[in-house]
């Protein structure tokens, strides 16, 4: 018998899991460039001093991208819908692009590589602005019952932990001693998979709640600043996640941190399954825990023993076994993190309105996606530049089994840089985000008020009464 749909919802079982399964595909887009962009530029003869300038040049245009087209998908008004027409513009071209991110021509010079890597990045990090702000945006627009964009969060964030890993265990399997695949060859793999999981939101996906949508003002770019500069929760919330993120710098050095540390690139296969997996399971048991806590308390929960870990790890070193432990350990605090990051998100956006007057659902997913991209940039960069101030030998191959072939020591000085990399910095971001974290004072029962007044459904007055605090 099929089972009915909760009373009021607006969304088909189908269409959350269109949902759902996009996040899939998008991030084994970004997981892989992601996790292994760094890997594939300095096996391809690339300077880890270059590699590292690049990527913070290349940021420069995510300054002006995230805030442009946050503001054009706020403004711009298709015939039928806000967020799904542009996921189906941007579809072909995030594939493409992130195609010849790993496709660098071998034979060109050292500049034309750079070349070759910073139009494909440019193009690729154009087109990832214009999936990820709709696909975060849409769940505005798919329903306006907040039980029921929690769910669609929850399963967008099962479906994407399961991209992530999918994407990790071919990044850390298939280029590895025993295997030796390409990361073109890989690349291949990634874009398929993605397609298939893609495109079925841009083909059937419905926008049931555009009231609000179509009514929204066009505004300048001063009153843009003013709504971001008053949503202080936002702000918090996203800085805090820099810090976090931004210096988790282990994810961009992991294969080489097991190739010369461990001995073994395959171990990163390992080390990613122990400390991502757990995030699967908790996305399964997350809708019950969040009936029973306060998602901000369950992900500071996280974010502290997150933090508490990576500082444990460090002066352990890199002794395999203990640091299996701590890697499981870790790994359940990452998963909570990581299933409930981004359900702030839309509670600040809710909050935005409320206290600013606008409807700016764009600019605010907008900040999200800049500060992915962000973290993206410096995590990769600080790593790679901090290798090459400690003397980091330049590689070049196609996999770790013809590095290791190839017998490519690196110095001493340059091996203890690449520990720091790996356990250090990744702690002094954790023990950083928690403290600004601490600041965010958002209630979720107060967010619900927040959406029924920014909806209509209640007056201003209702709502200030009813608040648990004045915000």
């Amino acid at each position: 018998m099929k089972k009915a749909n909760p009373v009021g919802w607006r969304t088909a079982k189908k269409e959350r899991a269109a949902y759902g399964s996009y996040f899939l595909g998008q991030n084994m887009i970004y997981t892989f460039p992601f996790m292994f962009l760094t890997t594939y530029l300095l096996m391809s003869g690339i300077s880890a001093a270059k590699t590292a300038g690049i990527l913070i040049l290349l940021k420069v245009w995510d300054a002006v991208n995230d805030a442009l087209f946050g503001g054009l998908i706020d403004g711009i008004r298709f015939k039928k819908g806000k967020f799904i027409p542009w996921l189906r513009i941007s579809l072909p071209v995030i594939l493409i692009a992130t195609l010849a991110l790993f496709n660098i021509p071998g034979s060109f010079s050292e500049n034309g590589k750079l070349i070759w890597f910073a139009v494909a990045y440019l193009i690729w990090d154009t087109s990832y602005t214009l999936c990820d702000v709709p696909i975060f945006g849409l769940i505005t627009t798919m329903t306006d019952v907040q039980e029921e964009r929690t769910s669609l969060m929850t399963t967008g964030r099962i479906f994407a932990n399961i991209g992530v890993i999918v994407a990790m265990i071919c990044g850390y399997v298939l280029p590895t001693e025993a295997v030796g695949m390409s990361f073109s060859a890989i690349a291949v793999i990634i874009v398929v998979l993605a397609l298939v999981n893609m495109i079925f939101i841009c083909v059937s996906g419905k926008e049931h709640s555009l009231k609000a949508a179509q009514s929204e003002e066009s505004f300048s770019l001063r009153r843009m600043f003013s709504y971001l500069v008053h949503n202080k929760f936002l702000l918090v919330y996203f800085l805090g996640m820099f810090l976090y993120s931004g210096l988790n710098t282990a994810a961009a050095v992991l294969q080489f941190a097991c190739f010369y540390l461990f001995n073994n690139a395959m171990i990163a296969t390992l080390v990613g399954a122990l400390s991502f997996a757990p995030a699967v399971l908790i996305s399964f048991i997350m809708p019950k825990l969040l009936k029973r806590f306060d998602k901000y308390k369950l992900f500071m929960v996280g974010a502290v023993s997150y933090a508490v870990l990576s500082l444990i790890s460090y002066f352990v070193g890199p002794l395999l076994t203990p640091q299996i432990v701590l890697f499981v350990l870790r790994g359940v605090s990452i998963g909570i993190m990581s299933v409930l990051q981004f359900m702030f998100t839309p509670d600040c956006a809710e909050y935005g309105q409320y206290k600013t007057g606008i409807e700016a659902k764009g600019i605010t997913f907008a900040v999200q996606t800049f500060t992915q991209k962000i973290i993206s940039a410096v995590s990769s960069a600080l790593g790679v530049a901090i290798l090459g101030l400690f003397g980091w030998v330049t590689v070049k191959a196609e996999s770790f089994a013809q590095l290791q072939a190839l017998n490519i020591a690196q110095p001493p000085q340059a091996l203890s840089a690449l520990w720091a990399v790996f356990a250090l910095i990744p702690a002094i971001g954790g023990i950083a985000a928690v403290v600004v974290w601490s600041f965010y004072r958002l209630k979720s029962e107060d967010v619900a008020l927040m959406a029924k007044y920014n909806n209509g459904e209640i007056t201003r007055e209702e709502c200030d009464r009813a608040l648990s605090c004045k915000y």
